[in-house]
């Protein structure tokens, strides 16, 4: 088994951070966009408006996100965040879709 020095752990955590800070925040974040959107068309707005909305929410969202991801404890702690997140934006895209949910 190779064992790793207390340098090269930290810079594995780095990276694992920043690829969990930039492809994990993203994908996040898309399937946030897509239930935020069809949530407020759910809710009455007019599906134009509410992707546009929803759309400009989603730079605050991926900000956020990112912040997070490099502000935690461990790299496993935000693996398992943005996994548990993406599963439950997913379930609610899910269940938000025309016909599904209804």
């Amino acid at each position: 088994m190779i064992r790793l020095t207390e340098q090269a752990r930290g810079r594995w955590s780095a990276a694992f951070r920043i690829v969990a800070g930039t492809l994990g925040a993203y994908g996040l974040t898309s399937l946030a966009t897509v239930a935020l959107s069809l949530l407020l068309a759910r809710i009455g707005m007019v599906r134009v408006e509410a992707v546009t909305a929803a759309t400009l929410a989603s730079f605050a969202i991926f900000a956020v996100v990112a912040m997070i991801a490099f502000h935690a404890r461990s790299a496993g702690r935000v693996w398992g965040w943005l996994s548990g997140m993406a599963v439950l934006f997913g379930l609610l895209s899910w269940l938000l879709l025309p016909g599904v949910g209804s």
